[in-house]
């Protein structure tokens, strides 16, 4: 499961527009991360209800669901075979992750290309995304490049559902990122972070797709050159039906714990 830091739940805030609220929005897709050629693909949904996500996707066989609540910087990760829930604290991991990754050093841009594709009644907007980081990996010093894509819809009705998040993402503690992949891949986590931040004013999400790559001189840099990473996401349709109270909250029976930090993590 850790290497499954996909682009799907990132994608899944953005921008508020005139008009109603519903209350709920729902994206299904799917993603896909490919490295050592070997691409992998998974079904996805993802729920939106105020400042809270649910996230759910197999990987390998096996159903895993994520839970956040940004407005009190929770993460939760299900896994629904053993009935256990880790809880992470996300302010102790954006703390921990810029040590490593500091966001003052990512050097990231966001441009129009002009070009559209379509979702339902949605018209989707194409931008090149490209990002730089330098940061540590283990011992050694790296740089962490991200390129691609993103299509965003603008001017949606379904974009007042995200509104409450938008405010949260403006904010300068704001920071979204899968627990697994912050821990491993503290770079990667703080640039898809950022990006949310700043696509956050554009639109609704369609689909996404960049390739990771690190640059370096060391034994682990120079592994991580030989393979590359991709990550593909798309959505395939939306839904504002009203999504139970209870998605966002650990399941019955479920054993909670406190998720922990590698022992050889920054802190």
């Amino acid at each position: 499961m850790k290497k499954h830091g996909r682009i799907f739940g990132a994608l899944a805030l953005f921008t508020t527009a005139p008009g109603p609220a519903i209350a709920d929005l729902t994206l299904s897709g799917y993603s896909t991360i490919g490295s050592f050629g070997m691409p992998i693909s998974s079904q996805e949904q993802v729920m939106i209800h105020k400042t809270s996500i649910r996230r759910d996707f197999i990987d390998r066989g096996r159903a895993y669901t994520h839970l956040f609540d940004l407005a009190n910087h929770q993460a939760v990760v299900l896994d629904h075979l053993f009935r256990r829930a880790e809880v992470y604290d996300l302010t102790a991991i954006r703390s921990n992750t810029e040590v490593s990754a500091p966001i003052d050093k990512l050097k990231l841009t966001i441009e129009t290309t002009g070009s559209t594709r379509s979702l339902g009644d949605w018209t989707c907007k194409e931008y090149n995304l490209t990002a730089s980081m330098p940061a540590v990996m283990g011992t050694e010093e790296i740089i962490f490049h991200l390129k691609g894509q993103v299509w965003i819809a603008e001017r949606t009705r379904e974009q007042a559902e995200v509104k409450d998040l938008i405010k949260l993402a403006r904010r300068p503690d704001f920071f979204l990122a899968i627990p697994e992949i912050a821990r491993i891949m503290p770079a990667q986590a703080r640039s898809m972070s950022e990006m949310v931040r700043k696509l956050a004013p554009k639109g609704l999400p369609c689909a996404g797709q960049v390739d990771v790559s690190y640059e370096g001189n060391g034994p682990l840099a120079n592994l991580a050159k030989k393979m590359p990473t991709q990550l593909r996401a798309e959505v395939q349709k939306y839904s504002t039906s009203p999504i139970p109270p209870d998605a966002f909250a650990i399941p019955a029976g479920y054993q909670a714990v406190q998720g922990q930090l590698p022992a050889n993590f920054p802190r």
